[in-house]
C-alpha cells in the first residue's frame, strides 16, 4: 500500500489515519486510527471528540477517491447526513474506518462511513464531497 502521506495532504497533528488496510479505488477504503492520549486531550470525559471521528472518516474517503484523474483537484467535505454516535472512543482503542462510495457523479461524491472498535460500530454517517479543479 502507498504511503498515506502520498495520498492525503494532511500532516500531524491533523492526519487522523494511521494505516490504510485496503482500497478499491473509487469504491471503498478501509483503514485504522490508533487512538492516543493526544487524540483525547481537552475532552472533559476523556473521550475522542466526535468531530475528529467524522474527520477521520472524511480522510479515509480521500483514500477511496484518490486517483490520477483527481490528482489535479481538491476534495472538500461539503456535508454530513444521518450521522449517529453510539459509543465513545478512548485512548488505547483501535478505530477501524470503512468508507463505501455510494454516488460518484462528476464533481459530487457521496459515501457511507462507519467507525468501529472490534465489531462494535461507534459512529456512522453519510459524507458528501465536492471537488474543485486546481488548474
Amino acid at each position: 500500500m502507498k504511503d498515506i502521506r502520498s495520498i492525503l495532504p494532511h500532516r500531524f497533528p491533523f492526519l487522523l489515519i494511521d494505516e490504510i488496510v485496503d482500497v478499491t479505488e473509487g469504491a471503498r477504503a478501509v483503514g485504522v486510527k490508533l487512538i492516543s492520549q493526544h487524540d483525547c486531550e481537552g475532552s472533559p470525559d476523556g473521550a475522542m471528540p466526535r468531530g475528529l471521528i467524522l474527520e477521520a472518516m472524511a480522510q479515509m474517503s480521500g483514500a477511496a477517491l484518490h486517483s490520477e484523474s483527481r490528482s489535479t483537484g481538491l476534495g472538500m467535505l461539503a456535508g454530513i447526513d444521518n450521522g449517529r454516535f453510539y459509543h465513545d472512543v478512548f485512548s488505547g482503542d483501535r478505530l477501524s474506518l470503512t468508507i463505501d462510495i455510494t454516488r460518484n457523479k462528476g464533481k459530487i461524491v457521496k459515501g457511507r462511513g462507519t467507525a468501529a472498535i472490534d465489531s462494535r460500530i461507534v459512529c456512522e454517517a453519510d459524507l458528501l464531497f465536492a471537488f474543485q479543479s486546481m488548474t
